[in-house]
């Protein structure tokens, strides 16, 4: 409630004629003391870490490793949000993670029934899972990808997450973070049945899209729980979790070229704080650019600004390879796009396919193949598209 419109209550309730009776004047003041109060209260709502459990699995290296390429061990971005939890004040006994191959089918899905039985009513819970996803070819079901799966065990069913959660969770909120291709598909999952439990879905895809290998989504939390300055993106001096969205699709979509899925249901409140921010240093910082660095150009944005000069975090990089770079060496790059209707060949598993283009968000394209149906439509990046040959 802003001054003016407080001010506007008091004058309308001062000069309001037919409210002669104290009975009735002062019953005003009690619904109006109790609304301010509300008003207040929901303005000022914080996420509460040490009221919040976490549940991690987190995968680079998968036993099939002909059909599920590993990542790189080296500077993990799932350890870096695990600790930046804890640093928040989520407390380390209230922390499930599992790594590689102590993430089996079984194991993940027993340790998450048992884990869900923990958290007290009104507590929250935050599911991350890091790594491969994929859609079963014959129905469309898709799953996150454990250690062990194989032809007969096809991993952590999408569905069955929120469904454990609604069976065993006595908590109010849960948010689900996902960083790993058709990843948008647990936006679908948690909104395909009534729930009782209020959901934030942050994922770094769209239910037809496969994700990038770097660690950029992870990567646009971790700044969120952090708190760096670039997130605060009406710079008030707070993250609340809309931001975080808002600044993981703008990360997604300039960096990747992909599009972000961030839902909330129930009384998810996305204005929530999840805490202080940092003081931008300049009007330029959180600007999304392309740097020329050793004769290339990278895009990355910009964290820390001084008159002629701007510091560049670059997409993919570590931030010990942040670089102060001149404004003469600094500009807005343009996506590469293909326009709706325009025929085109895009690559998909080592093979070029005849395609159209039906729509497109930056540089993200949605398309569909020439011959199948609607279900093999999805979105694809610039670098995956091709002219018609």
């Amino acid at each position: 409630m802003t001054k003016k419109a407080s001010k506007a209550f008091w004058r309308t309730y001062l000069t309001f004629k037919p409210m002669k009776t104290l009975a009735l004047r002062f019953s005003i003041l009690i619904i109006a003391a109790t609304f301010f109060a509300s008003l207040a209260a929901a303005q000022n709502k914080k996420w509460e870490p040490k009221r919040t459990w976490v549940f991690m699995v987190c995968l680079v290296e998968w036993k099939d490793s002909e059909t599920w390429a590993p990542f790189p061990q080296a500077n993990r971005k799932d350890i870096v949000l695990r600790e930046t939890l804890k640093k928040r004040g989520v407390p380390a006994n209230q922390i499930v993670y599992l790594q590689d191959e102590a993430a089996t089918t079984a194991v993940v899905e027993r340790q998450f029934a048992e884990f869900l039985k923990k958290p007290a009513p009104g507590d929250w819970i935050f599911v991350y899972f890091e790594g491969h996803g994929h859609k079963d070819q014959a129905d469309g079901t898709p799953y996150l990808i454990t250690y062990d799966v194989n032809e007969r065990n096809k991993g952590w069913k999408f569905g069955s997450v929120p469904d454990a959660i609604e069976a065993n969770f006595r908590g109010s909120h849960a948010i689900i973070a996902l960083d790993n291709c058709y990843s948008g598909a647990m936006a679908d999952a948690v909104k395909a049945k009534p729930r009782k439990v209020s959901y934030g879905v942050l994922t770094s895809s769209l239910a037809s899209e496969v994700s990038t290998g770097n660690w950029t989504f992870t990567e646009s939390l971790i700044s969120a729980f952090k708190g760096e300055p670039y997130v605060d993106l009406d710079r008030d001096g707070s993250v609340t979790f809309a931001e975080l969205g808002k600044n993981s699709e703008q990360d997604m979509l300039f960096g990747e070229e992909q599009m972000a899925t961030i839902v909330f249901t129930g009384n998810f409140d996305d204005q929530t704080v999840i805490g202080p921010a940092a003081k931008a240093t300049g009007t330029r910082v959180g600007e999304r650019v392309e740097a020329k660095s050793m004769q290339a150009w990278y895009k990355g944005f910009v964290v820390d600004s001084k008159p002629g000069q701007q510091k560049i975090r670059y997409y993919g990089y570590q931030e010990s390879d942040d670089e102060w770079v001149p404004d003469s060496r600094i500009r807005i790059p343009k996506p590469t796009q293909f326009a709706k209707g325009t025929k085109v060949e895009v690559e998909w598993q080592g093979k070029w396919w005849p395609a159209k283009v039906l729509n497109l968000n930056g540089g993200s394209h949605l398309i569909t193949y020439d011959g199948y149906g609607k279900e093999w439509d999805e979105w694809v990046t610039s670098k995956r598209i091709r002219n018609l040959k």
